[in-house]
C-alpha cells in the first residue's frame, strides 16, 4: 500500500469547502482519506496518474507516494493574482485570477465551486456543459481553463459581454495581449495630452447622450468617449470587447451613482471631474498582468465556449452553433439561478449599457422586467398573477404552491408598503418561469448526465411575520416533476456580500444536485 499526501493551504477554509476537498478525494483516488496535522492522506494500492492530481481544487501541493511533488493547476493560477506566483505564500484564496477579475459583476460565485462540482461529477475534458444563467461567465471561463464545451445565456447584453470578453482574453497569446494593452494605452494617453480627445462632438457617438449627461461631468463623458474611441481602434473585434468590458467596470467609479449601492441612487457629495483616464490605464496593465501570468499555466486546447443573449426559458429559440451544441447533447446543466427576488443586475449596471450603447434607457426598463426574478411587475400583472396563485394554473409543486398561497395570505395593506404587494406574485412568476426552463432544457440532458444550481434560500417579511422561501428545495420539487431525480443537497456557507443589504441576506447557498436517469 502507498500514500499520498494533500496538503492544505495556509489560509482559513469554509467548512463546505473543506467537505468538497474530502469528496473530492473520494471521487478522483477511489479512496477514503484520514486527517493529519496540516494535510489529508489516502492509501492506495495502485499507480495513479499523476494528471488526475492536477485537478483537484482546495489543495496547495500532492505529494506521491515515490516522493514527487504536483501543484494542481488552481493552486498555480490563484498563486498568481495573490502571492507573486508562489502556491507556498497564498494567505488567502484567489477568486480573480485569469480573466474572472476584469469586472466586478455582482452576483458572481467563486470559480473554486465550478472546478470542484465538475470533479465531483466525473466530467471529463471535452464534455459539455450548459449554463443557463451565465452572468459574467465564471462557468464559461473555468470551461476554457479546464477543457470543457460551454454555452452560456443570459438575457443581460453587458453579462454576455463580460462573459465572452473573459473568453476572448483567455483565448489571446500573452504578447498579443500585451500589444494590444499597450496600444489602447498609447492611444487614449495621445488623444487626451494633446488635446485631440473627443470634446463637445461626444453627444454624436452615445444614442443616450441625454440620459448619460444626469449621471456624468460633461468632463468624464469626454474621458470615456476617448477610451472608447481609442478602443475601436484596435483590429480584433474580440480584443476591442475585453477593453470595454475593463471599462465598463470602472464606469461607477468615475459617475454620480453611490457605487455601493445596487441601485441608481446619486453620491451624498457628488465631484465635478474624475480621473477616468487615469483609473482606465491602471486597471488595464493589472488586468493584463494577471491574465497573461495565468496563461503561463493553462495549456491551449480546441474547446469552445459562447455566451449568447437569450431566453433561458426557450433555448430552442436559439439559432447557429448554439443550437447544434444543444442538440449534440448536454453533460451537465452548471448554473448558479437567480433567487426568488433577485438582485437588481439591469439596474446596477445601467450606466454601462447606455455608455457602451448595448441599451438605451427604454430598452433597460424592459430588459428589467424580463429577467427570471425581477421585482418588477405592473399592477395588471400582479392581479393576474394573484388570481393564477388562487387556482395554481402553472401547475406548480404543492410546496412551492403552498408558500406562494402563504405569501399572499400574510400581506397586510395597513403595514406592509406597496412593494411588498407585489410579493407573491413576484415569487409565483418566479418559480412558473424556473419551471419552463428546467423543463425545456432537461430534454437536451443526456441520458445520465447532471443539473447541479448553486442557489440560495431567501426570506421576506409580510404581515409583520417572516417567511422563508426555501429555493433549493423548491427547485428540486420542480426538477423531479420534469423528469430528474434528486442527488444531493451541499450547504454553501458565505460572507454576507453586501452590508447595506444585510438585513434580509441569508449567508448560505446550496448546492443542488440532479440527473437525468
Amino acid at each position: 500500500m502507498n500514500t499520498i499526501r494533500l496538503d492544505w493551504h495556509d489560509y482559513k477554509y469554509f467548512p463546505y469547502e473543506l467537505r468538497l476537498a474530502d469528496l473530492e478525494v473520494r471521487r478522483l483516488l477511489g479512496a477514503k482519506p484520514i486527517e493529519v496535522e496540516g494535510a489529508l492522506q489516502v492509501r492506495v494500492s495502485a499507480p495513479i496518474d499523476t494528471t488526475i492530481l492536477d485537478r483537484f481544487t482546495y489543495f496547495r501541493k500532492i505529494t506521491t507516494p515515490d516522493g514527487k511533488v504536483v501543484i494542481p493547476l488552481q493552486a498555480r493560477l490563484e498563486a498568481t493574482a495573490t502571492s507573486h506566483g508562489d502556491p507556498n505564500k497564498l494567505r488567502k484564496q484567489g477568486t480573480r485570477y485569469s480573466a474572472h477579475g476584469i469586472h466586478e459583476y455582482r452576483g458572481k460565485f467563486n470559480p473554486q465551486i465550478v472546478r470542484s462540482v465538475v470533479n465531483l461529477l466525473g466530467l471529463d475534458p471535452g464534455d459539455r456543459i450548459l449554463d443557463l444563467f451565465c452572468g459574467s461567465g465564471t462557468v464559461l471561463l473555468e470551461a476554457r481553463h479546464q477543457n470543457y464545451d460551454a454555452l452560456g445565456v443570459d438575457m443581460n447584453p453587458l453579462a454576455v459581454a463580460i462573459s465572452n470578453a473573459k473568453i476572448a482574453a483567455a483565448r489571446t497569446a500573452p504578447a498579443s495581449l500585451r500589444k494590444a494593452s499597450e496600444f489602447v494605452i498609447e492611444r487614449v494617453t495621445k488623444k487626451w495630452e494633446t488635446h485631440n480627445a473627443v470634446r463637445n462632438e461626444w453627444r454624436k457617438k452615445h444614442k443616450s447622450s441625454d440620459y448619460l449627461t444626469r449621471w456624468f461631468p460633461l468632463t468624464v463623458l469626454r474621458q470615456l468617449t476617448t477610451i472608447i474611441e481609442s478602443i475601436s481602434e484596435i483590429p480584433s473585434s474580440a480584443l476591442r470587447s475585453v477593453y470595454k468590458v475593463i471599462l465598463s467596470d470602472i464606469v461607477r467609479e468615475v459617475s454620480w451613482q453611490d457605487p455601493s449601492d445596487l441601485r441608481i441612487r446619486r453620491r451624498k457629495e457628488p465631484a465635478q471631474d474624475y480621473p477616468a483616464i487615469e483609473l482606465f490605464v491602471s486597471t488595464v496593465r493589472t488586468c493584463t498582468e494577471t491574465i497573461t501570468a495565468a496563461k503561463d499555466h493553462i495549456q491551449n486546447n480546441n474547446s469552445w465556449q459562447r455566451a449568447v443573449q437569450g431566453d433561458s426559458g426557450n433555448v430552442k429559440t436559439l439559432g447557429g452553433r448554439s443550437r447544434e451544441f444543444l442538440e449534440g447533447g448536454i453533460d451537465c446543466i452548471l448554473s448558479s439561478p437567480p433567487y426568488a427576488t433577485a438582485l437588481p443586475y439591469i439596474d446596477t449596471q445601467r450606466l454601462s449599457l447606455a455608455l457602451l450603447d448595448l441599451a438605451t434607457p427604454q430598452e433597460i426598463r424592459k430588459l428589467d422586467n424580463a429577467l427570471v426574478g425581477s421585482r418588477e411587475v405592473s399592477t395588471r400583472d400582479r392581479l393576474d398573477l394573484e388570481l393564477k396563485i388562487e387556482e395554481n394554473r402553472e401547475c406548480l409543486p404543492d410546496m412551492v404552491w403552498g408558500v406562494c398561497k402563504e405569501l399572499k395570505a400574510a400581506y397586510r395593506p395597513d403595514i406592509d408598503g406597496f412593494r411588498r404587494q407585489n410579493t407573491p406574485a413576484v415569487v409565483y412568476r418566479y418559480f412558473s418561469g424556473m419551471a419552463r426552463i428546467m423543463s425545456n432544457a432537461t430534454e437536451y440532458i443526456k441520458p445520465g448526465g447532471y443539473l447541479a444550481f448553486v442557489v440560495g434560500p431567501n426570506r421576506t417579511t409580510l404581515g409583520g411575520e417572516m417567511i422563508h422561501i426555501e429555493t433549493p428545495e423548491m427547485l428540486a420539487t420542480i426538477g423531479e416533476k420534469v423528469g430528474l431525480k434528486l442527488i444531493d443537497f451541499f450547504e454553501l456557507e458565505t460572507y454576507s456580500r453586501y452590508n447595506k443589504h444585510s438585513q434580509n441576506s441569508i449567508r448560505e447557498e446550496r448546492l443542488l444536485v440532479m440527473r437525468r436517469m
